[in-house]
């Protein structure tokens, strides 16, 4: 078990805690969405890709411009018996995989 400094622990208030910890850990977030040397810095870290996932949704929006989507492929090569449909291609997200839909803005870190 690896044990949080009181310092780091936040308590759960459903949304609002989400949004204090990305408040507490990217301080004045607006001011430094082109600062590299500030992001390099911060990091939260979760243990589930579906968290992540989640946090990313909502930090981007702290960025400004334009949002885009990019979308994976729809359809695995040589499946001539259709075995795997769209739906589940749109829905797994293996390690090291972007999901299906990754938004990206201008300014905003990209891990590859």
């Amino acid at each position: 078990m690896v044990k949080v400094p009181h310092q780091f622990e936040i308590t759960w208030e459903g949304k609002n805690s989400i949004q204090k910890l990305i408040r507490d850990t990217f301080p004045q977030l607006e001011s430094h969405t082109w600062d590299a040397s500030y992001m390099v810095e911060k990091a939260i870290l979760t243990p589930k890709n579906e968290d992540v996932q989640n946090l990313n949704d909502i930090i981007i929006n702290h960025f400004l411009g334009e949002e885009r989507d990019l979308l994976s492929f729809d359809e695995v090569e040589e499946d001539t018996r259709n075995l795997y449909q769209q739906e589940y291609l749109h829905f797994i997200t293996p390690g090291g995989f972007p999901p299906h839909n990754l938004k990206v803005k201008k300014g905003a870190p990209l891990m590859l």
